[in-house]
């Protein structure tokens, strides 16, 4: 019995290695990378590793919205920034981890937009249709759950008490996007309904 204890014990060992080396990556992970690049100002990169969990994850969190947001302004993609640091501030409010960082981000890109505006009637930001790439596969006519109110088509944040405030999504229809609604969000092209 002794004997037969520890090859059950190594057999277990060599299941699980081979379960983790054959299980798909934690999407999270891909986000955790996309930080670090970001951080060390590699921000192609880092798009990259966003535009992977975005393909990857259900549903968003009000983190993700921050650091693509915040990657998007590193990039120029000015849209595309002001569209992202927004969701999060309608996840967060303006008592988030990141919500002061977001408001000051947010400043700055909608001033850059404006002036790329001004200044080049050329430039890609001005020609969205020819900037933005950022797009995941999907079948038109799929359901996308949002990944701002996670499929409940409300969003709910806290006032100053700490009181829950709920609204309905302004992107979704009963909580899913279509294939295109879902592209148009993630490049920050995406309308409000209401």
């Amino acid at each position: 019995m002794q004997k037969l204890l520890p090859a059950v014990f190594l057999l277990l060992i060599g299941f699980t290695v081979n379960a983790q080396r054959t299980a798909p990556p934690d999407p999270l992970r891909f986000i955790d990378t996309a930080v670090v690049y970001m951080d060390n100002q590699e921000y192609e990169k880092a798009d990259e590793y966003y535009m992977t969990a975005l393909e990857k994850i259900d549903l968003l969190s009000a983190d993700f919205c921050f650091f693509f947001g915040k990657n998007s302004f590193y990039l120029g993609k000015y849209t595309q920034s002001i569209d992202w640091l927004n969701k999060y501030l309608e996840l967060k409010g303006s008592r988030g981890q990141h919500s002061k960082e977001t408001m000051a981000l947010l400043d700055k890109a909608e001033e850059a937009f404006r002036n790329t505006n001004n200044t080049s009637t050329t430039s890609a930001e001005t020609n969205s249709k020819f900037f933005y790439r950022n797009t995941i596969d999907c079948t038109e006519g799929e359901a996308i759950t949002c990944p701002l109110c996670r499929g409940q088509d409300v969003i709910i944040t806290l006032d100053k008490l700490g009181e829950r405030l709920y609204r309905t999504c302004p992107y979704s229809t009963n909580g899913v996007l279509t294939c295109k609604e879902y592209n148009l969000l993630i490049q920050g092209l995406l309308k409000p309904k209401h």
